[in-house]
């Protein structure tokens, strides 16, 4: 297997392994909110972090390279994904009881009231990048330096929306899961479309910021 071949394969599954871990903390240890986000920084981080410093992989590069003239259209794509999402969920209240669902994912995430804030604060700033560092810059701009770029699209998505099911699977009615996974997967390629030009994920994030402020909202409405 030359170089290129062997760093796809250890970025594939460097992902998968940090998508079973989470969903292993997710389903069957369930911690505490606090000790799970810790635990996501330590896997969606130092996994990639330890396999790239091994292969040789300069996760960083491009970081410093900021556009600043795509700030604009950036904040202006993500004003429209959140009207998208909460536009969707004004037009479909009266078919999902999103009340129960909140309450359902509240108790499962053990989240309430009196910790909802700093919650939802760190899932739209810190939780949304860890995902796109793992999702975007080690399974898309990473991978798709070693492996057609295509598949890198199609592998990042899927496990963007794949890695979801753990978190909403089980609280979701059926018909919501596939649907919400269906936007996942679309949302994952936006994001990679966005990214794929500057070759950072300083774009999707900002992207992937309006979309949990929108998620956040619609749970604060029906907490």
């Amino acid at each position: 297997m030359n170089k290129a071949k062997s760093r796809a394969a250890g970025l594939i599954i460097v992902t998968v392994a940090c998508c079973v871990i989470s969903a292993v903390a997710e389903t069957l240890i369930e911690p505490p909110y606090i000790v799970k986000s810790a635990m996501k920084i330590a896997v969606f981080l130092g996994i990639p972090l330890i396999y790239a410093r091994i292969a040789g992989i300069r996760l960083f590069e491009n970081f410093r390279s900021v556009d600043k003239k795509d700030i604009a259209k950036l904040l202006a794509l993500g004003a429209a994904v959140y009207a998208v999402i909460f536009g969707t969920y004004l037009l479909t209240q009266n078919v999902f009881d999103y009340a129960a669902l909140v309450r359902s994912q509240a108790e499962d995430q053990r989240v309430g009231g009196g910790n909802f804030i700093p919650v939802a604060l760190y899932i739209s700033f810190g939780n949304s990048f860890l995902e796109e560092f793992l999702f975007r810059l080690v399974a898309f701009l990473k991978l798709s330096e070693h492996l057609n770029r295509k598949a890198a699209y199609v592998f990042s998505s899927v496990m963007f929306a794949a890695y979801h099911v753990a978190i909403i699977g089980a609280t979701f009615p059926p018909a919501l899961l596939a649907a919400a996974l269906a936007a996942l997967a679309v949302g994952g390629f936006i994001f990679d479309l966005v990214d794929a030009k500057r070759g950072n994920i300083y774009n999707s994030w900002i992207v992937h910021m309006f979309a949990d402020f929108a998620i956040m909202t619609v749970w604060y409405i029906n907490m």
